[in-house]
This record gives C-alpha cells, sequence and structure tokens, in this order.
C-alpha cells in the first residue's frame, strides 16, 4: 500500500500543480478554440467541394475537436525530462526511494487528465452548441470519449520515449518535431484516413498514430463494433511496445550513463 502511496502523491502534486498554473490551462482552451473556430469556417467552403465524398461539415468539426483534445491535453513532459538529464538533475532522483520513470510517468497522467477534463468540456460544449447535436448516440460517444482517454495515455508514453531519447541525442526538439509531423499525416489531424491514398492507408494502418487520432476519431462516421474493438486492441497492443520501449532505453541509458561517469 505504502508503494501505491509514493505515486498517488506525485499524482497529486502533478494535478494541483498544474492547477496553480491556471493561466497556462485557460491559454490552451483559447488556442483551441480559436482552431475550432477557424476549422468551422472552413469545413463548410471545403466539404462542399470535396466533389464524390460526403463528408458533414457538422461531424468533420467533431472530427477536428477529438483529434485536437488529444494533441492539445498531452503534456510536454519530454521537455522536462530533457532538461532533467541535461542540468544533472536526474543524479539527484535516482536514490529516492521510487522510479525516476514511475514518477515521471504518473506526474504525466496526472497532467494529462486533468487537461483532457478541462479541454474536453471547453471543446465538446463548443461543438455540441455549434452543431446543435451529438455525433453519436450517447453510449457511443462516452465510449469513443474514453478511448480518447486510452490513447491519450498512448501518446504520453511516446512523447515520454521521445523524452528519453535525451540520453542519446542530448537534443530532443528534432525527435519531436518528426513525431509530430508524423502523427499529423499519418494520425489524420485534419481529414479522416479513408480519403487519404490507399498506400498512405496501409502505411498508417502498421503505426500507433489513427489509434491516437484519426482512426478512433474517424468512429463518429462510422462507428461499428468490429472497428471499435480494433481500434481498442490497436491502443492497448501499441501501449505495450511504447511502454517496453521506453522501459528498454531508460535502462539502456542509465547504463551509459554509469559507464561515463554520470
Amino acid at each position: 500500500m505504502g508503494f501505491l502511496a509514493k505515486y498517488l502523491a506525485f499524482f497529486k502534486m502533478s494535478i494541483l500543480h498544474h492547477l496553480r498554473n491556471y493561466k497556462l490551462l485557460i491559454g490552451l482552451c483559447i488556442f483551441q478554440l480559436t482552431c475550432l473556430l477557424i476549422f468551422a469556417h472552413i469545413w463548410k467552403v471545403a466539404a462542399a467541394r470535396m466533389g464524390t465524398i460526403d463528408l458533414d461539415p457538422k461531424l468533420l468539426l467533431w472530427y477536428i475537436a477529438l483529434n485536437e483534445w488529444i494533441l492539445i491535453a498531452v503534456p510536454d513532459i519530454e521537455i522536462d525530462m530533457e532538461y532533467e538529464l541535461k542540468t544533472g538533475q536526474l543524479a539527484y532522483f535516482l536514490p529516492r526511494p521510487i522510479s525516476y520513470l514511475g514518477s515521471k510517468l504518473v506526474e504525466g497522467v496526472g497532467a494529462l487528465l486533468l487537461n483532457m477534463l478541462v479541454l474536453g468540456a471547453t471543446a465538446f460544449l463548443f461543438v455540441y452548441f455549434w452543431t446543435g447535436a451529438l455525433p453519436l448516440p450517447p453510449t457511443s460517444f462516452i465510449i469513443t470519449v474514453l478511448m480518447g482517454i486510452l490513447a491519450g495515455f498512448l501518446s504520453l508514453v511516446f512523447t515520454m520515449v521521445v523524452g528519453i531519447s535525451a540520453f542519446f541525442v542530448h537534443e530532443v526538439e528534432p525527435w519531436r518535431w518528426v513525431w509530430e509531423k508524423f502523427l499529423f499525416v499519418f494520425g489524420g489531424l485534419m481529414l479522416p484516413l479513408t480519403i487519404y491514398p490507399q498506400w498512405m492507408q496501409t502505411i498508417a494502418h502498421w503505426t500507433p498514430f489513427p489509434a491516437i487520432l484519426g482512426g478512433r476519431s474517424g468512429l463518429i462516421f462510422n462507428f461499428e463494433l468490429e472497428a471499435m474493438l480494433w481500434i481498442l486492441f490497436s491502443i492497448m497492443v501499441w501501449t505495450s511496445i511504447g511502454l517496453i520501449f521506453l522501459y528498454t532505453l531508460y535502462k539502456r541509458g542509465l547504463k551509459m550513463l554509469n559507464v561515463e561517469g554520470g
């Protein structure tokens, strides 16, 4: 019980820390609403010019909202991890009776859940009043939101992978840039993956990006049990791969740090 209490304390501290930084949360909400307002007007024109592709502008706005919700809510934990390694703070964290990697993961989850709660309420209320309806029946929409929480955790894990790469490359910004650009393209940030060329859909199928963004958000266009179970399976598999990869890199990084003398 004491073991879990330690991690729970980090989880609570993370939430309290981000609540104190409420101005950042307000800024994220304003940024999110600005994006949604822009896309709300863009899709009125764009959807009408897509020819044979039948895309409802209201559903497209919900699609964007579900994507932006995850994209903005994931904290920039990789920047903190890079800073702690470059400044030597990591050496002070290692002797503590709690895993550094575990504590950062729990802190990230606390920030993620708080961001998702605030940003989700902001985005979904805005889009609901803009469109006048939910994109799915209430039960299906709740399932989609719950899957979004799992997708947020998946994105957090791979964000930490980017952060832990500071052991080897020292500067994580290039890796962060690459990760985000692949997420935008193969995650289907602005357009559903179903309208992509077939070769891009095939590549995306073998990556975690659709599970984080477009594949999951795309359920609002065709919510079927088979599609939902596939996305859920994909989230679970990629989360497991991400956690294993994260732990492996962390252990190799510590070994390298000890060999080089810190």
